[in-house]
């Protein structure tokens, strides 16, 4: 029995429910170009901030039979339906569910499911349960896959938690917008986690979620200023056993939160511009930590990616500032993409050609790279403006810690890069940086520690090794021309050199090497 609600018959004067939640207003900060011309191309709907509730009429309903809402208004929920749901049919009208210690369980279908309206907005109070069966029954379209599906644009806030258990195949799944002001979520997927065609906005709130497949994605391909993902703050412990974490057609940017990324495939994927500007991201992946097909930019906050097959990953990538940690099985920071044959079989390879429309910028920031394969790899051109790089490349001589396929140019900051030498490459004869590009005739093991010291016995750089070397490339503001430095190995003196070029070799480039 469904039990059907209309305002109506009803008289006026009901209690409006309290503690909802107050009105959030986009408010980033902008500091960069290519995120701010981004974030202003968004076609964000705040839509929910504008509704006045206190125009509509509020009824307090205990579920103890599935509902169906036809009218606006606020509906304040407590009880348990043990195989109910309520479903939302009301025009263009604005809903509000608040959902005050509800346990709901559809076995045959969605548990709360919104088929027509403007606005539908979530508002939890205390902890809240919800979950579906394994199959949905032939009523429902096939495009009606969630725990919560909705039509119209889909609101959560509210102080309280919300529980999600999807056995048939998704969680929540917005055909429009969906948005999250605020509230803890726990959501078990069976499918996609959380699925908003238009865009995935969320403000703040605390998610733990583990998916069968995506985590959170955005699909919407043709419309202007959508298929995006967009983040403010938040907490996030986020794991996909099969596929992606954050998944955006369009466009993807981060402007704070803390998270905790497990994924099968790529952590932070977008078909076109991923964009940080701030924030706390620990990543596990199975391919890319984080990869745009287009563009990335990273304005600030600590990235440590843990794990990956590569780290950073798209056509144009820029640093300007923030903490940056890699380790990785393959390359580390790759403008280009992963051409060569040891990814060719990896998951959600997306290969680039090699062309002079790669390019690899990095303007600040500290960067540390430990690499398997390339270091620091662009498949045209690399540019070093400014801030600390370290890289402890690979071991192998068919990759080098330092690449481009065009040209290495160092015009500020400090890179030092420590790896294998039979692909090693200077920081460039054109650079207005000098550098050091030095070949060892021993393979230096882990735990090695590198010292260059001026004349005063001042240290310039100092590393321990974290795997094995046979090359240096340093270059840094401190190095002057016509100056003599000494390298030390493990606190011995290894060899003076004098900076005389822009690029002052000192070894040979041989592949053989005693250990």
């Amino acid at each position: 029995m469904v039990k059907k609600i209309d305002f109506r018959p009803i008289i006026a004067g009901l209690v409006l429910v309290g503690a909802f939640a107050t009105a959030i207003t986009l408010n980033l900060d902008h500091t960069k170009t290519g995120n701010d011309q981004v974030i202003n191309s968004l076609n964000i709907d705040n839509g929910d901030l504008d509704i006045n509730w206190e125009r509509y009429q509020s009824l307090d309903i205990k579920l103890t039979e599935s509902l169906k809402i036809s009218e606006s208004g606020t509906y304040h929920l407590t009880g348990t339906l043990e195989n109910g749901s309520i479903a939302i049919d009301a025009g263009v009208s604005n809903v509000r569910l608040v959902l005050d210690n509800v346990t709901i369980t559809n076995q045959s279908g969605p548990a709360i499911s919104c088929y027509n309206a403007d606005d539908l907005v979530i508002e939890t109070i205390g902890k809240n349960t919800l979950s579906d069966g394994e199959e949905y029954d032939s009523v429902y379209d096939e495009d009606v896959t969630g725990v919560i599906y909705s039509k119209a644009d889909l609101t959560f806030q509210g102080d309280g938690s919300l529980d999600i258990t999807s056995n048939y195949q998704d969680a929540i799944v917005g055909k429009d917008d969906v948005k999250f002001n605020s509230g803890a979520y726990h959501i078990t997927a069976k499918d996609d986690a959380i699925r908003g065609k238009d865009s995935v906005y969320i403000v703040n709130g605390n998610f733990v979620i583990e998916s069968g497949a995506d985590v959170m994605k955005s699909t919407n391909e043709q419309d202007q200023g959508k298929g995006f993902i967009l983040v403010e703050n938040g907490s996030f412990s986020l794991t996909s056993t099969t596929a992606k974490g954050l998944k955006a057609t369009k466009n993807l940017l981060i402007y704070g939160g803390n998270f905790a990324i497990n994924t099968y495939d790529d952590a932070i994927h977008s078909d076109n511009y991923v964009g940080i500007v701030d924030g706390t991201i620990n990543i596990n992946a199975g391919d890319d930590g984080i990869h745009a097909n287009s563009e990335l930019v990273i304005d600030g906050g600590s990235i440590t990616i843990a794990k990956a097959y590569e780290g950073i990953e798209a056509q144009v990538i820029t640093i300007n500032n923030g903490e940056v940690s890699l380790t990785t099985n393959d390359d580390g920071i790759n403008a280009g993409g992963g051409a060569d044959e040891s990814s060719k079989n990896r998951p959600g390879a997306d290969p680039f050609n090699a062309d002079e429309s790669c390019i690899l910028t990095i303007n600040g920031g500290n960067i540390y790279v430990n690499s398997s394969g390339d270091g620091v790899d662009s498949n045209g051109w690399l540019y070093i403006n400014g801030g600390t790089t370290i890289v402890d490349g690979p071991t192998n001589n068919g990759n080098g810690a330092l690449d481009a396929g065009m040209e290495i140019v160092m015009n500020g900051g400090d890179a030092f890069a420590i790896g294998s030498s039979g692909m090693a490459e200077s920081l460039g004869a054109n650079s207005s940086v000098p550098n050091l590009s030095a070949y060892f005739n021993y393979i230096y093991p882990a735990g090695t520690t590198i010292e260059i010291k001026d004349s005063s016995d001042e240290i310039i750089f100092s590393h321990t090794s974290a795997k094995s070397f046979s090359h240096l490339a340093a270059g840094t503001n401190n190095f002057g021309f016509g100056k003599t430095y000494t390298i030390y190995i493990n606190g011995e003196e290894f060899q003076q050199f004098t900076i005389s070029n822009i690029t002052t070799t000192i070894g040979k480039t041989q592949n053989s090497f005693k250990r």
